[in-house]
């Protein structure tokens, strides 16, 4: 079957293909994370404006994804034209995106501070009041980058918990900046002992739960439609009882962002631990639906969310 994205190349040519695009595209982001890191901030968001238009032209294929994504969370509810719209608008503030996180060890505490602010901040505090740790729930929405940075500048322990990339330099390269700004960077091979232990020790663990978890995943809905998610954030929720507070960016027409927190979810605790992990993440994935629907401009559209498909579609 080949599900939503259709059927997935595999001849040799086409896989050094990607291969090459890939490490084309990563030795451009490293170039670029040398050369523009001191730009001024007017002009790095322009720069990156002009650049997320330019990779929507050089890579159709992504531009599919962009679009079947769209058309698999709104068919029902938007038209072609505006989907586009929505599409054209997503590249922009992705490219803009890219440039901040370059200029992030550049910007330092003050300049952090001042293009950002807190919504519903009150709801974090209270979270932490409980000293039992905090799950921040977030997504790939708004700059997420930025919503880090601005936590960890204003002192509060933050682990975030990141996905390793293939180029072990642009691993690094990631890690480096997140870690320049404040924040405790954690790998999946040692995420689940160090978030544990930052939780016992009452402080924040950010997990983005908005990607497609393959194999390791469980099944809930996002947008109408069975989605792998990764059931983590429930699992530690479950064992340690630490809040999880709704956590996300939205970048404002001036290009400023708030940092948006919402009150903790309730947890859902029946002593059935499997079961409570399912309804969980069913709740936490609904919750970020959510948002992404009050901003959809400014989601991780080119992830193909559906790549995973349930045992019965299968068949």
């Amino acid at each position: 079957m080949s599900g939503y994205y259709g059927q997935e190349r595999t001849s040799r040519l086409y896989q050094w293909q990607r291969r090459m695009q890939t490490r084309l595209g990563n030795a451009l982001l490293l170039w670029m994370g040398r050369r523009y890191a001191h730009l001024p901030a007017g002009l790095a968001r322009r720069l990156g404006g002009g650049l997320g238009t330019f990779m929507r032209r050089i890579s159709p294929r992504h531009y599919r994804i962009v679009l079947t994504n769209l058309r698999l969370a709104f068919g029902e509810e938007k038209d072609e034209r505006e989907l586009r719209r929505i599409a054209n608008a997503c590249y922009r503030h992705l490219g803009k995106c890219l440039m901040e996180f370059i200029r992030l060890p550049a910007m330092g505490v003050e300049e952090i501070k001042r293009i950002t602010n807190y919504e519903g901040k009150e709801y974090l505090d209270e979270a932490l009041a409980r000293g039992k740790g905090v799950i921040l729930l977030t997504a790939h929405l708004g700059n997420w980058e930025i919503v880090g940075a601005r936590i960890a500048a204003d002192a509060y322990p933050l682990t975030v918990i990141a996905r390793a990339q293939r180029d072990d330099r642009l691993t690094e390269y990631i890690r480096e900046t997140r870690r320049q700004v404040g924040m405790r960077v954690v790998h999946r091979d040692e995420s689940v002992r160090a978030s544990l232990r930052a939780l016992r020790s009452n402080e924040l663990v950010g997990i983005l739960l908005d990607q497609n978890a393959g194999d390791d995943g469980i099944f809930v809905e996002f947008f109408g439609r069975p989605a792998s998610t990764a059931p983590g954030a429930a699992a530690f929720a479950l064992r340690t009882d630490a809040a999880v507070v709704p956590t996300f960016g939205r970048r404002n027409p001036d290009d400023t962002h708030t940092i948006i927190f919402q009150p903790a979810c309730p947890l859902i605790r029946t002593g059935d631990l499997k079961r409570d992990i399912a309804a969980n993440t069913a709740h936490y994935t609904k919750v970020i639906e959510a948002q992404i629907r009050r901003q959809p401009e400014q989601w991780f559209w080119l992830h193909k969310r559906w790549k995973s498909r349930p045992p019965e579609e299968q068949e």
